[in-house]
């Protein structure tokens, strides 16, 4: 039998464990900035090789323009299950000119995001579309259980 002191002991334990599982976790993902590091690289005088000596490999390049470094830092927040929320991003963008010379160094921010709202429209694809019951049965028949019979590859 549990004792009313032993009882309150493990009660308090359970309170302390249920609300350490709702207090949120943060995490942060990508580059960590070092300041001193970022300040060192110069428009003008630096290329992409001092670049990756200083900075690193860049998170991600210009998807359009490859002459755009990326440097991505997200921290978030997560409460229980909800969805992550990002609470702080740092985004550095070197640019390079067409001889491969740091043309500008750029810094955003969270304040920078912009929400983007994808369309919801299918890509239509070729062929028949088959109902749900041409899809369960649609096999019946087309293939015999004789070896090399029946509709497989190749015949």
């Amino acid at each position: 039998m549990v004792s009313k002191k032993n009882f309150l002991l493990l009660t308090a334990a359970a309170s302390l464990l249920t609300l350490e599982a709702c207090s949120p976790a943060r995490q942060t993902y990508g580059y960590i900035a070092d300041e001193e590091l970022i300040s060192a690289i110069q428009p003008g005088v630096d290329n992409r090789d001092s670049v990756v000596a200083t900075l690193g490999n860049p998170s991600v390049q210009g998807t359009f323009n490859q002459k755009t470094w990326y440097y991505i830092s997200t921290s978030t927040t997560k409460q229980a299950f909800f969805l992550a929320k990002p609470v702080k991003r740092d985004i550095l963008a070197v640019h390079f000119d067409d001889g491969g010379v740091v043309a500008d160094v750029i810094r955003y921010d969270l304040a920078d995001a912009r929400e983007v709202n994808p369309r919801n429209a299918s890509t239509p694809t070729r062929g028949k579309e088959l109902g749900f019951f041409e899809q369960i049965f649609g096999n019946i028949g087309r293939f015999s259980g004789v070896p090399g019979g029946g509709a497989g590859p190749g015949q």
